[in-house]
C-alpha cells in the first residue's frame, strides 16, 4: 500500500506510475484523446483527488471524472 501523504507536492516513482495508469484507463474507457483540454482537466482533477488522500483506484477514477462546477 502506498503511503498516505496529505497535499504532497511531489510524487515518487510508484505514485507517478499509479496515477499514469489510472489516467490512461480513464481516457481509454471514455474514448478521450490524450492531448486535449478534457484530458488536461481529468489529469488535474486526478492529481487533486490523490493529494486529498484518496487512494482507492475506483474512487480516484470516479472522482476524477466529476465536473468541478
Amino acid at each position: 500500500m502506498l503511503p498516505s501523504r496529505d497535499r504532497c507536492s511531489t510524487f515518487g516513482p510508484t505514485e507517478v506510475e499509479l496515477l499514469h495508469n489510472i489516467f490512461e484507463q480513464i481516457l481509454e474507457e471514455r474514448g478521450i484523446e490524450s492531448s486535449g483540454e478534457k484530458a488536461n482537466e481529468i489529469a488535474a482533477r486526478l492529481i487533486s483527488v490523490y493529494q486529498s488522500g484518496v487512494r482507492d483506484v475506483e474512487m480516484l477514477k470516479t472522482l476524477s471524472m466529476r465536473s468541478r462546477n
